[in-house]
């Protein structure tokens, strides 16, 4: 008996201890369950998504923004390679909506204890990521629900936390075609940057045979823009003089020629990489046009006989001791400069894209192949002109006629930087003076009768044109009616819904000039236009504050520019001009927009 009350004695005691040690565990999880309830998972990034418009248009462009916001003294790891967590993205889109990838914001990059010597990327207080969206032309109206997951990882110092998703739900409706879209959340979108699809970026997914190919013919269709014209006469002018009949020499004046123009747009090119500034813009301004004269003018005095151009001795004696090279090499410098505002936007989206490649060579193969596709018609030309069967005193005449070219070509560029009362009659007063020295003045175009009555009949062409530059036919050109540029009055059309057409030039734009005296004057164009608010942004002062901010909130890289955006407020952009385009072309991009 005794010992079978000692085992439930024990047996009692056991339990006893159980029960107790499970009361504690209970305790303890109860007591933390309840210190878990004060003390929540703290958030250190919250997120919000927002859309550019109240409604989502049937076939419609619109833009989603989601803005982010750290907790004060934390910072997350920004969306480069170089981030440990990096920033991700990701939208899903309902049937009927398709999205491109997201713009992310560009990364500050600090140093921390726990890498000193390295340049962290991370975000910092708030930061906003966009993502441009289409409305399918076929999606059925009704309401929709875009869902997009923020993931992020934050740190602060030298401790990091748990990677954190925000899951966000952004609920709208597509409305039809017909229906009035206004746009919404202006103060978040006015800093949105713009997805253009450069001519870099279209070069990215090609193969490299490919795309020096494209680059070649690239090149072929720069050599027939306006930009370009101006030097033609100029090239068969000046190397009609310089070859001697001579197919070795000849051929190397070409090639030479097209280095000048190759050297040239490589060490452009590399200038506006390197500065990141407006190319075309910076080729156009005073200081630049006054230089491209000066060396013209220079040259028309050595077609005269004031001084001849020497090669240094080193290339003398390799090219047969002639002066022709070191013209022929100038020659092609003085291209490329010229052409800059034509070409200048492809050579910066080219430098862009070669940057990122981060090869000299690479870089180097590409421009010489736009340098050579640009310069071919122009080799060919070269060739030909030095080839013609010259002889005696009639080359004297040809190269006095060369001398008039290279004036008037001076003339030419630096005529937008001049009173409009002088450069009505400058280039006009060149052409006659250089017509009637030549038709009456030149003793070498009296050498014989048929030399004597050519110059005749060009020397009252030159007068005619003349004539006609100075007096052109009344009522012939209409003007497209402009509003100068101001951020209200932008905001004022886009709360109107209507489609807006920003137009920046400046009155020492050359190619500006044509697109007003070309597409801006053409009576279709202008009717085609009628349906937007036309804003001219005047950049002729570009360090005008008004000025650098348009150029900045649009992204312009060279003038001329011209944006088109929808009635959503979106720019359409790949209906953005840059540079000169024709009135068929002109006609192309208006169709774009809705």
């Amino acid at each position: 008996m005794r010992l079978i009350w000692y085992n439930r004695n024990i047996m009692l005691r056991y339990r006893y201890c159980v029960i107790s040690m499970l009361a504690v565990f209970l305790f303890a999880n109860a007591a933390s369950a309840q210190i878990v309830g004060l003390q929540p998972r703290v958030k250190h990034v919250s997120a919000k998504g927002h859309l550019s418009v109240d409604k989502l248009r049937v076939g419609d462009k619109f833009r989603l923004a989601v803005c982010a916001t750290v907790v004060e003294g934390t910072s997350v790891g920004g969306h480069d390679k170089d981030a440990l967590y990096p920033t991700k993205l990701v939208v899903k889109a309902p049937k009927g909506i398709t999205f491109k990838e997201p713009v992310y914001p560009k990364s500050a990059r600090k140093s921390f204890a726990i890498a000193p010597a390295e340049k962290i990327p991370v975000y910092e207080s708030t930061f906003t990521i966009f993502v441009d969206g289409q409305v399918d032309a076929k999606a059925r109206p009704g309401p929709v629900s875009i869902t997009a997951t923020l993931d992020t990882q934050a740190c602060r110092g030298d401790q990091c936390f748990p990677p954190e998703k925000n899951e966000l739900t952004i609920k709208s409706e597509i409305a039809p075609k017909n229906a009035k879209v206004k746009p919404i959340n202006k103060d978040i979108f006015s800093a949105a940057p713009t997805q253009d699809d450069d001519f870099g970026s279209k070069l990215a997914d090609t193969p490299l045979a490919l795309r020096l190919l494209m680059l070649y013919g690239l090149g072929l269709l720069l050599a027939f823009t306006p930009c370009v014209y101006p030097m033609i006469p100029i090239t068969v002018g000046y190397f009609s003089t310089q070859g001697e009949s001579r197919t070795g020499r000849v051929v190397m004046l070409a090639a030479v020629y097209v280095l000048g123009i190759a050297l040239t747009y490589s060490t452009l090119g590399a200038v506006a990489a390197s500065a990141g500034g407006v190319f075309g813009a910076a080729m156009q301004t005073p200081p630049v046009l006054i230089g491209i004269a000066v060396i013209l003018l220079a040259l028309a005095l050595s077609m005269f006989g004031l001084y001849e151009l020497q090669a240094p001795a080193f290339i003398q004696d390799r090219a047969s001791g002639k002066s022709g090279v070191l013209g022929a090499l100038i020659m092609g410098l003085i291209f490329g400069i010229v052409c800059a505002p034509c070409v200048g936007p492809v050579v910066l989206g080219l430098m862009t894209y070669v940057a990122k490649l981060g090869s000299p060579l690479m870089g180097f193969i590409m421009f010489f192949m736009l340098s050579i596709g640009l310069g071919t018609p122009l080799f060919a030309l070269a060739a030909f002109s030095a080839k013609l069967p010259l002889p005696g005193m009639w080359m004297v005449a040809v190269k006095k006629v060369a001398g008039f070219l290279l004036i008037g070509a001076a003339a030419y560029f630096i005529n937008p930087i001049l009173p409009d009362t002088v450069a009505r009659y400058l280039l006009p007063a060149v052409i006659a003076v250089g017509g009637i020295y030549i038709g009456f003045f030149e003793q070498s175009v009296r050498s014989s009768r048929v030399a004597n009555g050519l110059g005749k009949a060009v020397s009252l062409a030159a007068l005619v044109i003349a004539i006609v530059m100075v007096f052109p036919k009344p009522g012939e050109r209409q003007n497209m009616q402009w509003q100068s540029y101001e951020v209200s009055a932008l905001a004022t059309a886009q709360n109107a819904g209507r489609p807006i057409m920003i137009d920046f030039t400046a009155k020492w734009c050359a190619a500006c000039k044509e697109l007003d005296r070309g597409p801006f004057s053409n009576p279709a164009i202008i009717e085609a236009t009628s349906k937007f608010e036309r804003f001219q942004v005047d950049g002729t002062n570009p360090s005008d504050p008004a000025v650098k901010a348009a150029i900045s909130r649009f992204d312009v890289q060279g003038f001329p520019t011209v944006i088109f955006m929808d009635s959503s407020c979106n720019e359409v952009a790949a209906a953005r001009i840059v540079g000169y385009v024709n009135s068929t072309e002109m006609m192309k991009r208006l169709k774009m927009v809705e």
